[in-house]
Parts: C-alpha cells; sequence; structure tokens
C-alpha cells in the first residue's frame, strides 16, 4: 500500500523517513497507523484533497 509517512519512524522493523512522496508498505502494517487509529501516516490521495477543500472554504 502506498501511504505518506507524517512521523519517521520504525514500522514493523523497517525505518521510513517522514516526507510528502508515497512509499510502500506493507498492508498489515500500515492499517493500524492510519487514521482513525493513529495519524503517523496517511494516504496520498486524502493528503492532496485536504488543501483542496480548506482553499474553497477560504475563498
Amino acid at each position: 500500500m502506498k501511504v505518506i509517512v507524517n512521523e519517521a519512524g520504525f514500522y514493523a522493523g523497517t525505518w521510513f523517513e517522514a516526507g510528502d512522496k508515497p512509499q510502500d508498505m506493507p498492508d498489515a502494517v500500515a492499517r493500524q497507523f492510519l487514521p482513525p487509529y493513529g495519524a503517523q501516516l496517511s494516504l496520498p490521495d486524502a493528503k492532496r484533497a485536504a488543501p483542496k477543500a480548506e482553499e474553497k472554504k477560504a475563498g
């Protein structure tokens, strides 16, 4: 599964750096850290959609 890492750290024994670039992570590992269970990871589509929604409200 492609995810955006919001917090750098070890996920299932593998180090992942934080950044805006989507990274591959096994589904069983990623699901534990995605909302609503955690905020350490996010899905690439959700990351892109959020700023657009905020811009429309502000403008």
